[in-house]
């Protein structure tokens, strides 16, 4: 399954850099910088990304890391 993360660059700046080097070491993953993904406000208090257009956040860098992988690996299973 191919995966996009659509993941505005001024979302948690410094944090979602880190999550962004580690995505593009996973298989199936386009990183998009989009600098509105409509979800206002959002981007100011929690690191989250658009996947696949399912909005996923969390309370910080490294948990943000843990839910996309969760969810790409629970969405595999399903197939």
């Amino acid at each position: 399954m191919e995966y996009i993360a659509k993941i505005c660059p001024n979302n948690c700046e410094k944090e979602i850099n880190r999550v962004k080097e580690k995505l593009r070491q996973l298989p199936d993953i386009e990183i998009v910088d989009d600098f509105c993904v409509l979800y206002c406000g959002q981007c100011l208090v929690q690191p989250f990304t658009l996947l696949n257009g399912k909005n996923i956040a969390a309370n910080n860098a490294e948990e943000l890391l843990e839910k996309i992988v969760t969810h790409m690996e629970e969405a595999k299973a399903k197939c």
